[in-house]
């Protein structure tokens, strides 16, 4: 068989989930499936190939995919007559873009739904372009896989898609990611926060990660005596972050707010084993991998009440309603204040964590994979 995979979103390095997502999946199903043929079709040439094998080919359709408007011309215009050039027998998207013009299957592997229930969370370009296509991929595709439960039932609601269609292909936790060494954590906190305690935001920056929040439960829980601490934001910015500018510098904490940029994944694990708590409460999240690499950490986690965040912390982490600002900072004083509350999220966050891996991750798409095949015959 033939498959070909949409590699738009391969990377060496991810910048993202669905970065990640997409160099997991194809890194493991290309290796567990050797009798195949991958095509991995990208809109750019590599210096360094992200996955090799020899049951690998990558084809270059060259045009930078930077715009909505370039993307259609990509995938409608150029990418069906390569699926008919190479013989795909099934086409699959980890970023759930698929060509609309093409007979062959498809999985389009759709994360989450913010751009319909938060569309002003996105640039307008982007928007416009998710909100029209995406109904059309859902009901086009052959299979539609998610990362969680939580996404399932809302595709299959928002798009009127029969839930046996959807398959649930949840995230992994990267095997790197570990409870800190024997003085490690003290280590972290010396280069990171000048040897104070913190509390850490991992996510890219845009409006629905909900960072004015976490901000101002901080300012709580400092204003409030409750500790010293220090706030730590790790991630890169996306887009439409002026609000997060404006909260840092108005805030009477400022100084003790970093961002730390981009880091490596090495890096992430040490981040994690050196903070008092997980902050992350965003609006709406499909998966949230931040929460179940923390887990894996032993990092105690502060989440959202909402959308797929309780189902995939298994219960092991505090919630709270994202706009609740003062729950948000009780959290934190609570897990400053109980050590036996901390040790017990460590304990079954790090049970819970064990369910995800990039493995199954793989596993579970290639079921996807069988399912679609299935239905072609």
């Amino acid at each position: 068989m033939v498959i070909a995979v949409n590699a738009r979103t391969l990377k060496r390095t991810p910048g993202d989930g669905i970065g990640w997502f997409t160099y997991e999946v194809i890194r493991g199903i290309t290796a567990d499936h050797p009798e195949h043929r991958f095509v991995l079709v990208s809109d750019r040439r590599y210096e360094s190939l992200p996955v090799t094998g020899n049951n690998i080919d990558y084809v270059t359709i060259p045009l930078r995919n930077i715009h909505p408007s370039l993307w259609y011309v990509w995938h409608e215009l150029l990418l069906p007559g390569v699926l008919k050039k190479v013989k795909a027998d099934l086409f699959i998207a980890p970023d759930g873009l698929i060509p609309l013009r093409t007979p062959v299957p498809c999985i389009s592997v759709i994360h989450d739904l913010n751009h319909e229930h938060r569309p002003g969370d996105i640039p307008w370009s982007e928007r416009k372009y998710y909100r029209h296509f995406f109904p059309l991929f859902a009901a086009r595709a052959a299979r539609v896989a998610t990362v969680s439960e939580f996404s399932a039932a809302d595709i299959s609601e928002t798009y009127a898609i029969e839930r046996n269609k959807i398959d649930v292909v949840p995230n992994g936790v990267a095997e790197i990611f570990s409870p800190p060494l024997p003085g490690e954590a003290e280590e972290t906190r010396r280069e990171r926060s000048g040897g104070r305690p913190y509390f850490l935001f991992v996510s890219n920056f845009s409006p629905r990660k909900n960072v004015e929040t976490v901000i101002k439960a901080y300012e709580i829980f400092r204003r409030e005596g409750k500790g010293d601490h220090v706030l730590l934001l790790a991630g890169r910015r996306l887009y439409l972050t002026g609000s997060i500018d404006r909260a840092v510098k108005e805030s009477p904490c400022s100084r003790d707010i970093l961002f730390t940029g981009t880091v490596s994944r090495s890096e992430l694990r040490r981040l994690y084993g050196g903070a008092e708590a997980l902050v992350f409460v965003p609006w709406y999240e499909g998966f949230g991998i931040p929460v179940v690499e923390a887990q894996r950490c032993g990092t105690p986690c502060i989440l959202s009440d909402t959308s797929s965040l309780p189902e995939v912390s298994g219960g092991a982490a505090l919630c709270a309603g994202p706009a609740g600002a003062e729950a948000i900072a009780d959290a934190m004083a609570r897990l400053v204040g109980d050590e036996a509350l901390r040790r017990h999220l460590t304990e079954q966050g790090i049970i819970n964590s064990q369910r995800y891996t990039w493995d199954n991750t793989a596993k579970k798409m290639w079921d996807s994979v069988v399912k679609a095949t299935q239905t072609r015959s």
